[in-house]
C-alpha cells in the first residue's frame, strides 16, 4: 500500500491506516493528560466475544461482527473494570485512533465543565460569546440550540461527498483547499438563515465547531489547552489525545479528535457516573432527562430510532431506561449503559462513512453485551 495523502486518506484502501495516523496528515494540536492515571482493572471475560447478536443480517457472535464490520476496536467497563478488549490485527492498544463525531460529545462535556466554572450560560446566545458571526445563520441561536443541534442555517451534511462538506472540509484542512478557501471561522460565519431556530433536530456538524468557538472565546484558552485543563487531566488520561486544526488553528470539535480507546472509555465514565466531580451533576442529568422527543421526530435522523432525543451532543436511543451515546462515521460508538454501569468505546475503520444498518448493528451488538453483563 502507498502511503495515504491528504487527498486520499478517506478512501477506503486508507482509513485503517489514516485513522491511526492523522497527526502525519493534518495539523494537530495537543490536548496535554499529565497527572495521575484513572485506574481501571483488567478482568477479562473472554466469553463476551461468544454472545450471540441478532443483525440486520442474521445471528451471529460479537467477534464475528467485530471482525465483518472492520472494527479496529472494542472496550468494554463495567464499572471499573475492563471485562472485554478487542484488538484487530495490526493496530496496537496505544495507538491513538481518530474518533469523528464523538468528538461533539467530549466538545459538550467541555462546555458543561465551563458551565460549571461559571464562564458558560446555555440559555445565553451565541453572539454574546462570538459577536463576529452576527447577521450569519447563527445569529439569534443559544448555546442550548448548540448543545442540541436546533440550530437552523444553510448546509447539506452529505458525505458522497456534496457541495456544503467539500467546502467544510476545505475550510478545516482535511482535503487538500483551494487559495480562495475559508478557514473554518470564515466557514462558520458564511452560513445563512434557514428557518427559525429551536424547532427540530437538524445534524449540522458546523454547530459543533461553533461550540468548540464558544468554549475558547469563554476559557480564554486554545481549545486544545481547555480541553486539557477542564476535562483531560481532571479525568486522569492515560494518554494525550489531538486534535485537528485549521491553517488558523482553529479546532474541529465536531469531528477532529484521536484518542486511546481506553480514554475515550474513561470519558464515558463522567456521564455514567455524575460528572466525577468535572462536569456539573446537574448538567450531566440534563443528558438523561432532558431534550425533546418532538424536535427528534422532526428532525433528520427519525429513522435511526423511534423514541430518540438528542441532547447535549448525545444520543438518548429511548430504547432502555438511561442508555446514551456518541455516535461517528466510520464506525465509532461510546455507549453508556447507566443502570448496568456499563461503557462501550469503539473504535473502527468502515469502508463507508455512514451506513444505517451497519450503526444499529453496533447498537445492538452493545446492548446485547450490557444485557449480559447485568
Amino acid at each position: 500500500m502507498s502511503r495515504p495523502t491528504l487527498d486520499n486518506w478517506l478512501s477506503e484502501e486508507h482509513v485503517f491506516w489514516s485513522f491511526r495516523h492523522v497527526r502525519e496528515l493534518i495539523p494537530t494540536a495537543e490536548v496535554d493528560s499529565g497527572g495521575p492515571v484513572r485506574a481501571l482493572n483488567l478482568a477479562l471475560n473472554p466469553s463476551i466475544g461468544s454472545l450471540a447478536v441478532d443483525t440486520s443480517t442474521g445471528s451471529t457472535t460479537v467477534e464475528a461482527l467485530l471482525k465483518d464490520t472492520r472494527t479496529d476496536s472494542l472496550t468494554v467497563l463495567k464499572g471499573n473494570d475492563i471485562v472485554f478488549e478487542w484488538v484487530t490485527d495490526g493496530m496496537h492498544s496505544d495507538e491513538p485512533h481518530m474518533i469523528f463525531s464523538v468528538t461533539k460529545s467530549i466538545t459538550s462535556l467541555l462546555t458543561g465543565a465551563l458551565v460549571g466554572a461559571g464562564l458558560i450560560n446555555v440559555d445565553s446566545l451565541v453572539t454574546d460569546y462570538i459577536p463576529e458571526i452576527s447577521g450569519s445563520g447563527f445569529d439569534g441561536a443559544t448555546i442550548r440550540n448548540l448543545l442540541d443541534m436546533t440550530a437552523s442555517y444553510s448546509f447539506v451534511e452529505d458525505y458522497t461527498p456534496g457541495p456544503d462538506i467539500l467546502a467544510y472540509r476545505y475550510s478545516v484542512g482535511w482535503y487538500p483547499a483551494p487559495l480562495e478557501a475559508m478557514t473554518l471561522h470564515q466557514f462558520i460565519a458564511s452560513r445563512q438563515p434557514d428557518g427559525p431556530h429551536g424547532d427540530h433536530f437538524r445534524y449540522q456538524s458546523p454547530t459543533t465547531d461553533l461550540l468548540g468557538w464558544v468554549c475558547e472565546a469563554a476559557s480564554g484558552l486554545p481549545y486544545a489547552e481547555a480541553l486539557s485543563k477542564f476535562i483531560w487531566k481532571p479525568l486522569g488520561a492515560q494518554a494525550p489525545a489531538h486534535m485537528t486544526v485549521d491553517r488558523a488553528g482553529s479546532p474541529r470539535a465536531a469531528g477532529g479528535l484521536s484518542v486511546l480507546a481506553r480514554d475515550m472509555a474513561r470519558v464515558g465514565m463522567i456521564i455514567r457516573d455524575g460528572g466525577l466531580g468535572i462536569v456539573p451533576a446537574e448538567f450531566i442529568a440534563d443528558i438523561f432527562e432532558g431534550g425533546s422527543h418532538e424536535q427528534w421526530a422532526n428532525g433528520d435522523f427519525a429513522d435511526l430510532f423511534e423514541n430518540g432525543v438528542y441532547r447535549s451532543c448525545c444520543y438518548r436511543p429511548g430504547e432502555d431506561a438511561d442508555v446514551v451515546m456518541g455516535i461517528g462515521i466510520y464506525g465509532q460508538m461510546l455507549y453508556i449503559d447507566r443502570p448496568r454501569g456499563i461503557i462501550i468505546a469503539k473504535q473502527s475503520a468502515w469502508p463507508m462513512p455512514d451506513e444505517l444498518d451497519w450503526h444499529l448493528d453496533a447498537y445492538a451488538m452493545c446492548r446485547t453485551i450490557a444485557r449480559s453483563l447485568s
